[in-house]
C-alpha cells in the first residue's frame, strides 16, 4: 500500500471582528441552515413567537424538534463526536437533514459508533456488505458508495493529520477545529433567517484545510453546518427564546465568545 501524503500545514485565517466581518451570499444551503421561510421572517424580526423558530423546517417533527432543541448550537468537542458530526454532514449534502437525522441510527452502526480507529480499518467488503444488507428505510444509510467511501477515507486522513496538528501544538483533531473560530464559539444576530450565510471565511478556511489533507465531501457549505450543528456558531434568529438562551449561556461560558450581532 502506498504511504499517506503527509498532512499539509495549514494557515488559520486572521481572526474575524464585528466590523470586518462579511458573510458570503446565500447559495443552496441545507436544511441545517433552512431557507424559503418567508411566512416566519416577519414574526422573527418582530422579536415574539409563539412556537420554537424552527418550527417552520421541522414542521412539528418530534425528533427533528428535539435535535434543534438540544443539540444545535451546543458545543460538541472531541475528535469522535466531531467526526462522526462531519460525517453525517457531508452524507447529507444534495438531501434534507430530516432524511440523515432519521438515518442516524443506521449510521452509527454501519460505521461503529464513528470510532475512527475501526472506520478507518473498513474495507471496500464492509461497503459491500452495508449496501447489499437488505435493509430499508430508516435502517438503512443512503446508498451512495462516494459518500460511504469518503468515510472510510476520512477516518484514515484523521489519523494522518494527527501527529502533524499535535506537533503544531493541538491537542487532537477537536482542538485543531475549534481554531478556526480560535476556540471561542461566534454568536451571531441574524434578524432574519434570509439572512443566514450558507458558508462564512471560517467554513471555507476549515474546508481548504480538510481538502488539502485529502478529506472528501467536506465543503465549505457542509463545514459550515457542521460549525452551526457543534456550536461553533450560534445562529439562532437575534430575540428569539433560544437565541437569548444561547446569549445568558455564552456569558458564563469560561473563555468567552466572539460577539457578532452587529455585524
Amino acid at each position: 500500500m502506498a504511504k499517506s501524503k503527509t498532512p499539509e500545514k495549514v494557515r488559520i485565517p486572521p481572526r474575524r471582528t464585528s466590523s470586518s466581518y462579511k458573510k458570503k451570499t446565500n447559495q443552496k444551503g441545507s436544511t441545517s441552515n433552512p431557507k424559503n421561510t418567508s411566512n416566519t421572517e416577519n414574526t422573527i424580526a418582530g422579536g415574539t413567537i409563539s412556537t420554537p423558530w424552527y418550527n417552520v423546517f421541522t414542521k412539528g417533527d418530534e425528533r427533528y424538534n428535539a435535535y434543534m432543541a438540544n443539540e444545535w448550537g451546543y458545543e460538541k468537542h472531541g475528535d469522535q463526536a466531531l467526526f462522526e458530526k462531519l460525517c453525517l454532514e457531508g452524507a447529507q449534502s444534495g438531501l434534507s437533514w430530516r432524511t440523515i437525522l432519521n438515518k442516524r441510527e443506521a449510521y452509527r452502526k454501519a460505521f461503529h459508533n464513528f470510532d475512527i480507529e475501526k472506520v478507518a480499518n473498513m474495507t471496500s467488503n464492509d461497503i459491500d456488505q452495508i449496501l447489499n444488507s437488505g435493509k430499508t428505510g430508516d435502517e438503512m444509510i443512503v446508498k451512495h458508495r462516494g459518500k460511504i467511501e469518503s468515510v472510510i477515507n476520512n477516518a484514515k486522513k484523521l489519523q494522518d493529520l494527527l501527529p502533524v496538528v499535535k506537533a503544531e501544538g493541538y491537542k487532537d483533531f477537536s482542538d485543531w477545529l475549534w481554531s478556526f473560530v480560535y476556540h471561542q464559539p461566534v454568536l451571531n444576530g441574524w434578524i432574519s433567517l434570509s439572512d443566514m450565510p450558507s458558508k462564512t471565511d471560517e467554513s471555507e478556511a476549515m474546508s481548504k484545510a480538510l481538502k488539502k489533507n485529502g478529506f472528501k465531501f467536506v465543503g465549505p457549505t457542509t463545514c459550515y453546518s457542521m460549525m452551526q450543528s457543534c456550536g461553533f456558531v450560534i445562529d439562532h434568529p437575534r430575540d428569539t427564546k433560544e437565541w437569548k438562551a444561547s446569549l445568558d449561556r455564552l456569558k458564563k461560558r469560561k473563555g468567552g465568545f466572539q460577539d457578532r450581532r452587529d455585524h
